[in-house]
């Protein structure tokens, strides 16, 4: 199964993977990263429409999209490396130096072992850029009193009804049962300023 939409991906399978860039929570059975990331940056800008994101928001979500996007390219050419060394791969060869336009000569033996040695000193520098821009995102508060768990259970007891298995409720019940547990608030607010108008 993959959780393509927002009306299948249960609310917290959705911010486990916020949290952690785990695409692979998105599927059992699709495993290319590449397919994943698309499925993931779909869901997340449905999510910042619905939630009505701030532009700060925006911001963290562009900037967490290049850092999936360079730590990825970081994996492959470290891995290409790995296995040129071993046995050479047109596929692969044609990654390091089409794709991210590295030199890797293969005409004398010692030079192209040079070569593949650059191109891992050279992708050194992405590690660099990650680690820039994770400065830019905002610190996560290690303090939080509520979980995602405590939240559902004072949605249920607000509204008086169980709302579900916290693990299954999928993101579009969530954002419903939010907007009821909302307007019963305001009710319940109103309410209370009549009251006192009226005593």
């Amino acid at each position: 199964m993959i959780y393509d939409s927002l009306d299948i991906i249960p609310y917290k399978t959705f911010f486990k993977i916020a949290e952690s860039g785990n695409f692979t929570l998105l599927s059992d059975t699709e495993k290319d990263p590449e397919v994943l990331s698309k499925i993931w940056d779909s869901l997340y800008e449905q999510h910042i429409e619905i939630a009505g994101a701030s532009s700060q928001e925006k911001k963290t979500f562009r900037i967490s999209k290049q850092i999936s996007a360079l730590e990825t390219q970081y994996k492959v050419i470290l891995m290409a490396c790995d296995a040129l060394k071993f046995d050479f791969s047109q596929e692969l060869f044609e990654i390091l130096t089409v794709d991210y336009g590295y030199t890797l000569r293969i005409t004398d033996e010692k030079v192209y072992y040079e070569d593949i040695e650059q191109i891992e000193r050279e992708s050194k520098a992405l590690k660099v850029k990650i680690n820039t821009l994770s400065k830019l995102l905002p610190k996560v508060d290690q303090g939080q009193e509520y979980n995602i768990d405590d939240v559902m259970a004072s949605y249920c007891s607000i509204l008086e009804f169980q709302i579900g298995d916290f693990n299954k409720i999928t993101y579009t019940a969530f954002n419903s049962y939010e907007k009821q547990v909302h307007n019963k608030i305001e009710h319940i607010r109103q309410q209370n300023i009549k009251s006192k108008k009226n005593g």
